[in-house]
């Protein structure tokens, strides 16, 4: 009986105890799981930070929350949540261990520098203003790196933990065998079975937990004794070589012999923590592996350096070509408008420091708009980098050139003064001589550049580049296809321009803009058959502001539209009053100037059928006046005779203007509908001194007739003048000689004391007879 209940108290008791040990077992495998996965969701939240910043979908706030609500059921017990893909949610109990809650508490803090310093990170902030609570002190590094020390450190933590709740379940385990060995000392074969069988069933239980912590991803080398004593499988896997291949020195020559050094002496020392080297893999590439270094040469059971490594080739690669996106135009791999500041800035100091000079050359495209409108934007792509590439060939290998954006180009080019820099910018613009092929089409291209040099005074990066702009548009301005070298004057234009600009825009809204007209009379009777509506602006602090003024800029800036509308509706109002007066001839044509950009862009024939239904006037009763480059060939040539063609069909005349002085072809004009040709006052203004001219306006008013359409002479100023063009055969005239632009009273009066000249002499009342004596 003693036997039997010693045996029976012995089996009671071990299977008391095993049962107690198996289900504090299954305990900690479920923290050694939280614990371990900390690790997991640190890398995680890492990633999910550089995918936002990438501009992909990630969910870093998800990760952070798991990361704290995870920590805190660790060190308080509780429900540990569920980590999608991962693990399902799991209650733990809260730690005792006193080293344990010490690494916990740590853990937290880190997470709360790591998490507050990911959301500085993506909202732009600098991580140095994130205050950290772990007492971590990174160091003076990059944004990005800072970020990656964090986690880091937060993950090594959390291995820590998880390899300290390892070592509890492995204390319990032993503590357990020696509780098992003295039943079975006492007991009887029965006992020491069971207590093998326990003994057997725990140590595999112990073997998961340590596959928990040991088995994952990660590249584990250990170093010792001088060289590779252990690699994980998945060094094994990622080298193609087998284990006993790797140990000793052998393992090093995997490792790029420019890092080599560097291993080995991380592998004595411990240090640095974090190590970047490359390793070879089983194709022959080198991959870019980060290892994370424990010193575990104060532990017997291993004396030697942990590597915990893992294959960041792809993040680093991703890195680079963030980099590229953020300093690199993307259409023609130039450097952008962001790392041309910074070499311009860099340059600049070296200026200053050695006392030397610099250029800057800004380069825009003439014509680029045209090429985008009429072949897409594929081919003005195409052009941008082929341009890209003939500039690249005529610079130094030491210059910066750039692409601002747009067919906006600039060049950086140190130690060049005012001839160097004219000598470079001779060579971009004969770059562009010969013609590109883009779309199955033959292009030629030129460039205006503006010019600035800087002597190493004070002016910073944006100076220099807003005055290289300005000489740019100088250069725009003064024919195209050349370069202008800046001077303190052009700013003072450009600023006189800007000012004009923008009280032009307020003359528009303040009402400040009137419509004038100037009389067009028959060379028969000088009878007024027309008027040609002219813009006028009167400004409060500018006075009478000349049209050549102001329609250039207007043009330049597309105020030319609404200019355009207002005169279209102020001529077409004015005309039907005039016509509801009674004093209008029955062909009288009120002439309005249309831009050359209305017509390219479209619209005017919606423009101008309004107005003459707002108005009422009759459309036989308005003219429109074009100039010659209204007419050229090509797209915006077809789009403006589709225009012209409409409005002619519904009773609008048509007249080009400026007749002589354009580049349209003779036989362009057989496809336009045409009413009249305006001989360009130059032309008249040298009828009496220069027989050229002379020519050209006989030559005009004779294709004029060939056409079938009258002829007007502008300029007239001089009787003399007026003779010659009567002598041509001209059919209408328009000029200073018969009378000024007027406002629309003066007009007015013209017009009635005309009706009246023209109206029938009533016959003299017939004398009485006289008287008979």
């Amino acid at each position: 009986m003693g036997i039997l209940g010693t045996m029976a108290l012995v089996s009671a008791a071990t299977v008391f105890l095993s049962i107690r040990a198996t289900t504090g077992s299954q305990h900690r495998a479920v923290v050694v799981e939280v614990a371990a996965r900390q690790r997991t969701l640190t890398e995680r939240y890492l990633n999910d930070v550089m995918l936002v910043r990438a501009g992909a979908r990630a969910a870093p706030g998800t990760t952070a929350m798991l990361l704290r609500r995870s920590a805190d059921a660790l060190l308080h017990g509780g429900l540990a949540p569920a980590v999608n893909g991962d693990d399902d949610e799991a209650h733990v109990a809260a730690t005792t261990n006193p080293t344990v809650h010490s690494q916990l508490e740590q853990e937290r803090r880190l997470i709360g520098d790591l998490t507050r310093s990911g959301a500085a990170l993506l909202a732009n902030r600098p991580l140095a203003s994130v205050e950290l609570a772990a007492g971590e002190h990174p160091g003076a590094i990059g944004d990005v790196a800072r970020l990656r020390v964090l986690a880091a450190l937060t993950s090594n933590v959390s291995l820590n933990a998880a390899r300290t709740f390892a070592r509890e379940a492995d204390a319990n385990v032993n503590s357990l065998i020696a509780t098992q060995v003295a039943l079975g000392a006492a007991g009887l074969l029965i006992s020491v079975l069971l207590a093998l069988a326990l003994v057997a069933a725990t140590r595999r239980q112990t073997a998961h937990f340590r596959s928990l912590v040991t088995s994952s991803t990660d590249l584990v080398v250990l170093f010792s004794g001088g060289g590779c004593r252990y690699v994980s499988e998945p060094v094994t896997d990622l080298t193609g070589r087998a284990e006993a291949d790797l140990l000793g020195d052998r393992f090093l020559e995997l490792v790029h012999e420019d890092d080599r050094a560097a291993v080995i002496d991380a592998g004595e020392q411990a240090q640095p923590r974090v190590l970047l080297f490359r390793l070879m893999d089983r194709f022959g590439v080198w991959r870019q592996v980060e290892a994370h270094l424990t010193d575990l040469r104060g532990d017997r059971h291993l004396r030697g350096v942990v590597f915990n490594a893992r294959d960041i080739s792809e993040r680093m690669r991703l890195e680079s070509e963030l980099t590229r996106q953020a300093f690199y135009d993307v259409l023609t791999n130039l450097p952008n408008r962001a790392l041309f500041r910074d070499r311009l800035a860099q340059g600049l100091a070296r200026s200053r420091r050695a006392r030397t000079s610099l250029a800057v050359l800004l380069l825009d495209l003439d014509g680029f708009k045209q090429v985008n409108d009429s072949l897409g934007h594929d081919a003005g792509d195409q052009l941008l980098r082929e341009v890209a590439e003939r500039f690249a060939e005529v610079v130094r290998p030491t210059d910066t050139l750039a692409r601002l954006g747009g067919d906006e180009f600039t060049l950086l080019v140190e130690g060049a003064a005012e001839d160097e820099a004219l000598l470079v910018a001779q060579r971009l613009l004969q770059s562009l001589g010969d013609p590109f092929s883009v779309s199955g089409r033959e292009l030629r291209m030129g460039s205006s550049i503006g010019i600035v040099v800087s002597s190493g005074g004070k002016a910073g990066t944006e100076d220099l580049i807003r005055d290289a702009d300005v000489a740019m548009y100088a250069a725009k301005e003064s024919g195209r296809g050349r370069y202008q070298l800046y001077h303190p004057d052009m700013a003072l234009e450009l600023g006189e321009q800007l000012g004009l600009e923008q009280d032009l825009r307020d003359a528009l809204k303040n009402g400040e803009l009137s419509v004038h007209y100037q009389p067009e009379v028959s060379l028969k009777d000088e009878g007024i058959v027309g008027v040609e509506a002219l813009l006028r602006w009167t400004s409060p602090k500018r006075g009478s502001v000349s049209p050549a003024q102001f329609i250039p800029i207007a043009e330049e800036t597309g105020l030319i539209f609404d200019l355009g509308e207002f005169v279209l509706d102020e001529a077409c109002r004015q005309a039907a009053q005039w016509r509801a007066d009674g004093i209008l001839p029955d062909d009288f044509v009120v002439w309005v100037n249309v831009s050359g950009k209305q017509l390219a862009v479209g619209g005017v024939n919606g423009l101008v059928r309004r107005a003459l239904e707002d108005s009422g006037l009759p459309p036989q009763q308005l003219g429109l006046e074009v100039t010659e480059t209204a007419i050229v060939s090509g797209a915006p040539g077809e789009r403006a005779r589709g225009e012209l063609e409409l409005l002619h069909t519904l009773g609008v005349r048509v007249a080009i203007d400026d007749f002589g002085t354009g580049f349209s072809a003779l036989g362009q004009l057989r496809h336009f509908p045409i009413d009249m040709l305006k001989v360009d006052r130059s032309f008249v203004q040298g009828l009496e001194t220069d027989a050229r001219d002379a020519a050209i306006v006989a030559n005009v008013v004779s294709l004029a007739h060939s056409l079938g359409v009258p002829a007007i002479a502008e300029g007239i100023e001089t009787s003399s003048q007026l003779d010659s063009v009567r002598a041509v055969d001209c059919d209408l005239a328009q000029g200073f000689l018969f009378a000024r632009p007027s406002a629309p009273a003066e007009i007015t009066a013209l017009l009635e004391a005309a009706r009246a000249r023209a109206a029938p002499t009533p016959p003299a009342p017939t004398p009485p007879a006289p008287a008979s004596r």
